[in-house]
């Protein structure tokens, strides 16, 4: 049966950016802006200093550097916001410490009802090396809302409203896929973009069926997803691929020209196995669009 019944209507009223001043930061930041405008959300900008994180034995001996420390870290939230192009967005900001990060972040999404999630990532491979350290796999596993990664390749979005206009959704046929197919359609219903519905067969996957038998059952089980209304508002294509899931999203993301990649994130998942080298970590990394995952 379809993965919907019928056009969904998306809501953002507010974005959580999360921030360290770095230049993927900065990149995130942009497309933060961008889908503010489009949506007319109000911006929050947060940063969470860890005392345990020090440069020097200094540091963490001495209490009075410590209190440097976190005057530093708010003075440069105070410029990392005043140099966003923020005229007409509705903003704050919080500058706020712990030795969890990502608890602390989830807890400042929860509490002020975020709608999005915004981050860079500067890593080269895997998840480990994200701007919000290892913390990352945690706001991507526990976050109630969708959570928008930009990685190192990611094209910086142009000035004002953001417009996706061609967005990839993949998908493995699982509940936390129907939640990412939602967010796929919608956007794609916003924007009026085309919408790629993908599927990445496994070469182990092939069993007594033969490679043309497995990409026609799934090609008809990915239209068959779709409802008949959404080519009402929007041009979904169904498209099967055979390999290794990453290679394949990265190569269909760039013969596609997309700007977005959605995926659904189970806790325990297909997309999030070994964080460090999963599929998930694979995109963040190498994707030239932004990722969308939802949970």
């Amino acid at each position: 049966m379809p993965l919907l019944q019928g056009p969904t209507v998306l809501t953002i009223d507010r974005i959580l950016l999360a921030t360290d001043f770095s230049q993927a930061s900065e990149k995130a930041a942009a497309y933060a802006v961008g889908i503010a405008r489009r949506y007319n959300s109000s911006l929050e900008i947060a940063n969470v200093f860890d005392p345990s994180v020090t440069a020097s034995y200094e540091e963490a001996i001495l209490p009075s550097m410590a209190g440097e420390r976190k005057k530093i870290s708010t003075d440069n939230l105070q410029n990392f916001a005043s140099q966003m192009p923020l005229d007409g967005i509705r903003t704050s900001i919080v500058a706020t410490e712990g030795h969890r990060p990502a608890d602390v972040l989830l807890e400042i999404a929860g509490e002020h009802q975020a709608d999005l999630i915004v981050a860079g990532t500067e890593a080269k491979s895997g998840l480990a090396r994200l701007i919000l350290g290892s913390t990352a796999e945690k706001i991507l596993r526990g976050a109630v809302c969708p959570v928008l990664t930009v990685g190192p390749l990611a094209r910086t979005p142009k000035a004002g409203p953001l417009v996706f206009k061609t967005i990839l959704y993949a998908t493995d046929f699982s509940p936390e896929a129907a939640k990412a197919a939602a967010i796929a359609l919608s956007f794609a219903q916003e924007n009026a973009a085309h919408l790629f519905c993908c599927c990445v067969l496994n070469p182990n996957d092939e069993g007594f069926k033969t490679r043309d038998e497995l990409q026609e059952g799934f090609l008809r089980r990915l239209k068959d997803s779709i409802p008949e209304s959404a080519f009402d508002w929007c041009t979904p294509e169904c498209v099967v691929e055979y390999g290794e899931a990453a290679d394949r999203l990265l190569s269909l993301t760039q013969r596609m020209d997309a700007d977005l990649i959605v995926l659904g994130a189970r806790h325990s998942s297909f997309w999030l196995t070994r964080v460090e080298g999963g599929l998930t970590a694979a995109l963040l990394a190498g994707a030239n669009c932004p990722v969308l995952t939802i949970c």
